[in-house]
């Protein structure tokens, strides 16, 4: 009677932990539910070659998002200065989030993108002065780019919280995606 007992309230504990994982558990793709538009669009597969750091590659998107690249990735954080592509290609291999933006934008506009940067983790945030748009957002083939006219109110200012919307999601859905899932940080700065 007593091993009764004992294999009825171990399977009653068992029953009891299924449903609570099954009831706590976000459903597939759950992280992805409340992000809204999606506005990236899927890139070529470029291939992944390692060339010895100082080489200079072509790329067909802009700004790259797989390809041949360095050894070494670039180190995750914000950066005030440009830094080789073929570095931040490996990070993308990595999993990493690349958020790129022209030089010229307004500095409010960097500023957002710098908080933003420096709440998360696996991303990376640089100028870039060959953007066609304003913003990019990479991810190991997956680019979304922007312009900045389309978040300007009638009195002209930057709606900086739709900015933010838009690269959050991004980084919610293409973070960690990449074909090589790294969560350490590794790679140089390239000062």
């Amino acid at each position: 009677m007593k091993t009764l007992f004992l294999w009825g309230g171990v399977g009653v504990a068992i029953a009891a932990g299924i449903f609570l994982v099954l009831s706590f558990a976000s459903a597939p793709g759950g992280e992805e539910q409340n992000l809204g538009p999606d506005y990236s669009r899927a890139m070529p597969y470029e291939g992944a070659q390692h060339f010895p750091e100082g080489t200079q590659l072509n790329h067909e998107s802009n700004p790259p998002t797989s390809g041949s690249h360095w050894p070494d990735p670039l180190l995750d954080g914000v950066y005030d200065t440009e830094k080789p592509e073929e570095a931040i290609i490996h990070s993308l291999e990595h999993g990493r989030v690349w958020i790129s933006y022209r030089p010229d934008i307004p500095q409010e506009a960097i500023d957002q993108l710098t908080q933003i940067a420096s709440r998360e983790v696996r991303v990376i945030l640089t100028p870039r002065s060959a953007n066609e748009t304003a913003i990019a957002l990479a991810a190991w083939t997956r680019l979304d780019t922007f312009d900045l006219t389309q978040y300007r109110n009638s009195e002209g200012q930057l709606a900086l919280s739709e900015v933010e919307g838009r690269v959050r999601s991004f980084i919610a859905r293409y973070r960690d995606k990449g074909p090589e899932y790294v969560p350490q940080m590794t790679g140089k700065r390239y000062e």
